[in-house]
């Protein structure tokens, strides 16, 4: 049988790993970092692979599309093809397909950057994002992680664990890194306030994963009512009154509660393939 964290995180490891395959994959990865592509030195130094290996995949992952030269720069940068997955990925993967339409409507009822992640072990993976409508907004690149103790997206997705759940997630983990002064880093602590996410439904994040911001996290279920995913309002606290939070609050519930019975396929499960951008601006595609 898998392992706690296997199934939490959706990793398996390959039991034969194809190496060049896996190096090209790297290389992707590594391109895809960086706004304006990178050269063949950059991926040498930071893959620490030969030059010319670096050269060879390159050549190779371009011939398909993968990867884009820009013979003014002498950059690559991620190819066509990827934007052709995208498209795909939305298309084949039922909480992207439902969850975006959600998202955009949930950014035009609350004016709030609205963002979809999954859990990932002790860590939150972002999905899909609206970003906010007001001109102070908040992002957080799709495909990134963040750890799940330090985020409204993380604490509702473990507060669906069990105690000895969550204990087992975190045994190996160590201590809780701080991010910010407000960061709950005592496990204690932390179980006291899933309990309490447990009750009331949403998660919030006072400043504890980034300075001068907040967030309210709600959980994602399928209709057998398995959680699989987390929806999240992020705002500066400039912005934070207690007349709004109670509204952006009943928004979320309110979309989590329309995107759950969306979510009906039996074996449903979240596949990163690869994270590609699909962070809306100013509340559109």
């Amino acid at each position: 049988m898998s392992s706690l964290k296997e199934s939490r995180s959706g990793r398996v490891a390959a039991k034969y790993p194809v190496k060049s395959l896996a190096k090209a994959l790297r290389i992707l990865d590594s391109v895809g970092r960086y706004q304006h592509g990178t050269s063949i030195a950059a991926l040498s130094k930071e893959l620490k692979m030969g030059k010319s290996t670096v050269h060879r995949l390159l050549a190779t992952l371009r011939e398909f599309d993968l990867i884009w030269f820009d013979a003014a720069t002498s950059n690559y940068a991620l190819g066509s093809r990827i934007l052709r997955w995208s498209d795909l990925l939305v298309q084949q993967n039922l909480l992207l397909r439902h969850g975006l339409p959600v998202l955009r409507d949930l950014v035009h009822a609350g004016r709030e950057t609205a963002n979809l992640a999954v859990l990932e072990g002790v860590e939150v993976l972002y999905v899909a994002q609206f970003e906010s409508m007001e001109r102070l907004r908040l992002s957080e690149a799709v495909g990134t992680r963040q750890p799940a103790h330090s985020t409204a997206l993380g604490k509702a997705l473990l507060a669906t664990m069990s105690e000895e759940e969550v204990d087992q997630l975190y045994s190996k983990a160590g201590e809780l890194k701080a991010l910010t002064a407000n960061t709950i880093t005592d496990k204690k602590r932390l179980r006291e306030i899933l309990r309490k996410v447990k009750s009331e439904r949403v998660a919030y994040d006072f400043e504890e994963n980034v300075a001068g911001v907040v967030c309210l996290g709600a959980v994602v279920r399928n209709f057998t009512g398995k959680p699989i995913a987390a929806m999240s309002v992020s705002l500066p606290i400039q912005r934070l009154r207690g007349d709004n939070l109670i509204t952006l609050k009943e928004h979320l519930v309110a979309a989590v509660d329309r995107l759950s019975p969306a979510i009906c396929r039996r074996r449903w499960r979240f596949r990163r393939v690869h994270a590609p951008n699909w962070r809306g601006k100013r509340g559109g595609l």
